[in-house]
């Protein structure tokens, strides 16, 4: 039976919402904005100059990393992270150790498998005040993953990275919960002005070589409906599997399978350095000393 609300506490509530009531000409500065350059030209971009016309990491959105068991979401992300450190960014990686995560970050950022120590030193002091990285390497609460993003909306930090949304204490079945979780992140960010990043793992079909898309993610259909970005990476697996390679043929795609507050979608080409980790925009090119840029 609905519960009826008498008309005193609807009148109550209503001067409530009102504060969330704004006139159209408050937002002909950012209409125009909008127009002029398109919604793309906010936020960070990410490491490869040729998505930058394209994708946009935008202040209040939720960007979902998602692929294949394996396929490098978490490595690719990564190297978004170090490129973006002009920025300041949160990793709450409940999949790796730190020093780990900071091992492969520091061969991306200095393009080579094994950097100096004065150099290791540089790039370590170099991510300070930019970088902090969560130390649990076990399934924590989905509760304090959000009281985690509210600290560092306190410390006025720009990025948070969630590391996967199944080790946020989340069964695979309960769809519910991963319902709430997703929503309650992205009133999170919406909010707070800040983009938080959920890698996410998607199902695995008949075969690893066709690009698999957003339907494909596993879990609740609501986890993509939510989130503002999806972006799905897959591994060029025929490629690694046949005897003759060439190297105009990709090693990975970047996949662009959703951008709310901007309608293109679509697909990129990218090459992997195995020495440095580096994902790279064309054949044997590896990104150098990006910290000094």
């Amino acid at each position: 039976m609905q519960k009826v609300i008498d008309d005193d506490l609807l009148n109550f509530m209503g001067e409530q919402e009102s504060q969330f009531l704004i006139k159209p000409s408050s937002l002909i500065h950012e209409v125009q904005e909008r127009i002029l350059h398109g919604d793309v030209t906010r936020g960070d971009v990410l490491p490869w100059s040729k998505t930058h016309k394209y994708v946009g990491l935008r202040p209040g959105e939720v960007s979902l990393w998602a692929g294949i068991n394996g396929h490098g979401k978490s490595q690719l992300l990564g190297q978004v992270v170090a490129w973006g450190l002009n920025s300041s960014w949160l990793v709450a990686s409940m999949e790796m150790l730190p020093a780990s995560t900071m091992e492969r970050m520091t061969k991306q950022i200095s393009g080579c498998g094994k950097p100096s120590n004065e150099f290791i030193d540089k790039i370590l002091n170099w991510t300070d005040g930019k970088l902090w990285i969560y130390d649990q390497t076990d399934t924590v609460a989905s509760d304090r993953i959000l009281a985690l993003i509210r600290y560092a909306v306190s410390k006025n930090i720009s990025h948070v990275v969630i590391d996967s949304l199944m080790k946020c204490g989340i069964r695979k079945d309960d769809l519910e919960g991963q319902t709430y979780f997703i929503d309650k992140v992205c009133w999170l960010a919406k909010k707070n002005k800040i983009h938080i990043h959920i890698i996410h793992h998607m199902r695995k079909g008949e075969n690893e070589y066709t690009i698999p898309n957003k339907f494909d993610v596993r879990g609740a259909g609501e986890v993509t409906d939510m989130v503002d970005n999806v972006f799905i990476i897959h591994r060029n697996k025929k490629k690694e599997l046949s005897e003759v390679k060439h190297d105009e043929d990709p090693d990975c795609w970047l996949k662009v399978d959703k951008q709310r507050h901007f309608s293109w979608e679509g697909i990129f080409n990218l090459w992997f350095s195995k020495e440095s980790g580096q994902y790279t925009a064309d054949p044997n090119r590896v990104m150098k000393h990006w910290f000094d840029r």
